[in-house]
């Protein structure tokens, strides 16, 4: 979900007061992922190992810098749509949130990952 630059999504069966925490930013970050610079086949392919390698070192919560898309000319920003639309479909991801301003606002998201 893109709302006023903003995205998020939980999915069913995550608590609503965990979520409301992640995106307070009142959570412990394992990990932080930094997407700039790559292409959107990059960073899919940087997902798909990375996010099953936290699984298995039970980092599970961390920061995904994808940018406010400055640079991405008429189309808006192409990371930060791509890693909402990644996130959403993702069933490793429990949860999502653009980040409070501190840890980069808009241009990064907090994510909770499913234990395994």
């Amino acid at each position: 979900m893109i709302e006023n630059n903003v995205i998020g999504n939980c999915k069913p069966g995550f608590q609503k007061k965990r979520f409301q925490k992640l995106k307070r930013g009142e959570v412990n970050i394992d990990f932080d992922i930094d997407l700039h610079g790559k292409s959107i086949l990059e960073a899919e392919n940087f997902l798909d190992i990375y996010i099953p390698k936290l699984q298995l070192d039970n980092r599970l919560v961390g920061i995904i810098i994808h940018g406010k898309g400055y640079g991405s000319g008429k189309e808006g920003p192409k990371l930060k749509s791509f890693v909402a639309q990644y996130l959403d479909y993702n069933p490793n991801v429990l949860a999502y949130h653009s980040t409070v301003q501190k840890d980069g606002g808009t241009g990064a998201v907090y994510i909770q990952l499913k234990k395994i």
